[in-house]
Parts: C-alpha cells; sequence; structure tokens
C-alpha cells in the first residue's frame, strides 16, 4: 500500500515503541541518549553524535548524557532485522567503552531475520558466521535477545549467545540492571 522503504521505516519505528513501551511497564528509567565524541580536524574540533536506541537504568532517572553513558545502566539496540545492522552494535559498543573509559553493557534486540521480497518472496537475514566471529573476536555483547529467532539460534554455540525476548524480560534485564 505504502512505498518500501517508507514501509521498513514505519515498522522499525513501530518495533522500537513497542519495546520501549514493554520496558516503561517494567517501572524501568528509559531514554535516548547521543552521546557527542570529540575529535580534532584542521578546522578545529568537531563531534560525531552517536546515538543510542535506548538507555535503561536501575535508578529512578537515566544518568546517564551526552557525555558518558553510567557504569550500572545499559544499552539496548533495537533493530528489525540484522541484515546490515548487527555490525554497527558491535562497533557501538567498542566505541563507547573506549569514550567513555569503563565497560558499558550492550544488549541487541531485534524482530526477526526475514525480509520480505515482493509479494511471495522471503529471504533470511540473520549472517551467522559473522556473529560468532564478532562475538569471539571483536567484542561480546552481554545478550542478543530475537522476538522470533532465527532457526541457527537454537543451534551451538548460537545459543549461548542469543536468547528469546521473553528472557530479557523476565530474566536477564533485572540481573542486568543490578549494579
Amino acid at each position: 500500500m505504502v512505498e518500501s522503504n517508507s514501509a521498513r521505516k514505519q515498522v522499525g519505528t513501530r518495533f522500537e515503541e513497542l519495546i520501549r513501551s514493554t520496558i516503561s511497564s517494567l517501572d524501568i528509567s528509559l531514554k535516548k541518549i547521543v552521546l557527542n565524541i570529540p575529535y580534532d580536524t584542521e578546522e578545529g574540533q568537531k563531534y560525531y553524535k552517536c546515538e543510542t536506541d535506548i538507555v535503561i537504568s536501575p535508578f529512578k532517572s537515566v544518568k546517564s548524557d551526552s557525555k558518558t553513558i553510567h557504569p550500572n545502566e545499559v544499552v539496548i539496540s533495537l533493530k528489525t532485522t540484522t541484515k546490515d545492522r548487527m555490525p554497527k552494535i558491535f562497533i557501538d559498543k567498542m566505541l563507547l567503552e573506549n569514550f567513555v573509559g569503563h565497560s558499558v553493557k550492550v544488549v541487541g534486540i531485534s524482530q526477526n531475520d526475514i525480509q520480505r521480497k515482493g509479494d511471495s518472496k522471503i529471504s533470511y537475514t540473520f549472517v551467522s558466521h559473522l556473529f560468532m566471529v564478532y562475538t569471539r573476536f571483536l567484542i561480546q555483547l552481554e545478550g542478543y535477545y530475537y522476538l522470533d529467532r532465527p532457526a541457527r539460534a537454537f543451534e551451538s554455540p548460537y545459543n549461548q549467545y542469543i536468547f528469546p525476548f521473553s528472557k530479557f524480560i523476565i530474566k536477564d534485564i533485572w540481573a542486568l540492571l543490578r549494579p
């Protein structure tokens, strides 16, 4: 009914709203944070704006701001699918930790691993080998959660790193927010 890029953006926006609403309903403080990461150029200091999707906090209000991520808070990266977007989560964790000078808890949450092509074709978007290489040799996330897990997530070694979203809400979110 609408142009495909517009439809994808709408799905992504609604997905983000769903996750924010779900977490908020648990009486957990959350906020979108944009960190201003400085770098020098010939024209003087410039800033890279590193946007987070959500930062959740064990405190009454989020303590992270444009200069730091509080060590007890958790950055949540939201992606409707992981196609072409998964590397950003790992790179952002490394960037954040280097910038703020301490460990940052980062989790990823995705809706599914499929993408529709036309009216009847479906392609799978989870790049399993890349996920494992990033996890083992780049940096490990605190967890990756799917509303609808890819088939590979049930196999070893993926099942040690990829979990259902229900596990995040019922158990892991509380452990991650514990100071």
